[in-house]
């Protein structure tokens, strides 16, 4: 363990000992359930999908749900601040970070962003009718009680290269995050071959005895800038750029792979990444060096390109959480 890496490790692990014998106060809202989908790395284990499935699902039990986010890099004069009452959104992506704002877009339920998620809860309960929380990414935010943590494993990179940060991509100590997870779901499965999951799986059940489930991302589709959806099938056999601001590029890759187009490449930018007009004036570029027939992208990245682009061979992958063995929320 480097030098940066152990401070890190310590300061974590202090930190969730004082919640853990209590000496940090965990507030608790009542009469609410609260669900985190969370993970123990950083970034790239599939939440934004993984919470609109359970949402769905949620809602399919009858249970009248809510969405808090973080608002990762959203710049706002409010929070907690209202995104969606479930009908109506009424921040800009800038506001809110890209993933609640997609969560906006996809999801009918009120979704709020707080940097203080007790909070963001609080606001919920006041204002909607709503007996069910799920809270986006917040496995290390200790001071908001839940009732069910529900953590994401990348089968692609499920141990974050059993390092810490900056090292690796563990948020922290990975067997203290074991014991406080709930259940665990192995995402990305169709990314890895089928022993490699069972093997992740086996350690998982070993070392905690709770649930495991297993899930993939399924493309859905490809969409134009307007909307209209097309065939997969356009993409075999083609020549195609990539361009994303993930956490893991890689496995978006993979992913446009499956649908065998003739050529690929792809341009990386930090996860998050705002783009400006000189970022599209080098992803054209690339992409007439390329003679690409098709630029796609994420739905993530998508929400924050500039407006009244008109691009006619830009699409939008989009991508779909589905449970292949489905333990959670027993």
């Amino acid at each position: 363990m480097d030098i940066l890496a152990f401070i890190y490790y310590l300061i974590t692990s202090f930190r969730n000992k004082l919640y853990d014998k209590k000496i940090l106060k965990i507030r608790e809202v009542p009469g609410v359930e609260i669900i985190c989908i969370g993970n123990i790395t950083v970034g790239g284990t599939g939440k934004t999908p993984g919470v609109q499935f359970f949402v769905k699902k949620l809602q399919k039990m009858g249970r009248k749900v809510a969405v808090v986010s973080r608002g990762y890099k959203g710049k706002r004069n409010l929070d907690p601040l209202l995104v969606s009452d479930g009908k109506n959104i009424f921040a800009e992506v800038r506001e809110s970070g890209d993933e609640p704002y997609i969560h906006a877009l996809n999801l009918k339920v009120p979704i709020v962003v707080s940097r203080d998620r007790y909070k963001g809860c609080m606001f919920l309960k006041k204002h909607f009718d709503i007996d069910t929380i799920v809270l986006d990414d917040g496995f290390q935010h200790r001071k908001l009680k839940r009732d069910r943590d529900i953590v994401l494993i990348d089968a692609t990179n499920p141990f974050g290269w059993k390092a810490l940060l900056p090292k690796g991509t563990l948020r922290e100590d990975f067997q203290g995050g074991l014991k406080r997870g709930t259940e665990f779901i192995i995402t990305k499965s169709d990314l890895v071959a089928e022993k490699e999951v069972e093997k992740i799986k086996r350690y998982l059940i070993q070392k905690t005895g709770k649930n495991v489930s297993t899930a993939v991302h399924g493309v859905t589709s490809i969409v134009d800038l307007k909307g209209n959806q097309k065939p997969l099938f356009w993409i075999s056999g083609k020549k195609v750029l990539l361009f994303s601001g993930l956490a893991n590029p890689l496995n978006f890759e993979k992913t446009v792979i499956s649908l065998n187009p003739s050529y690929i490449d792809r341009i990386d930018f930090m996860d998050h990444h705002n783009f400006q007009e000189s970022d599209i004036k080098r992803i054209l570029e690339k992409a007439k060096k390329n003679k690409a027939d098709y630029i796609i992208t994420t739905e993530k990245d998508f929400v924050k390109l500039p407006k009244n682009l008109d691009i006619k061979n830009l699409y939008v992958l989009k991508i779909e959480f589905n449970m292949i063995e489905d333990n959670s929320l027993k």
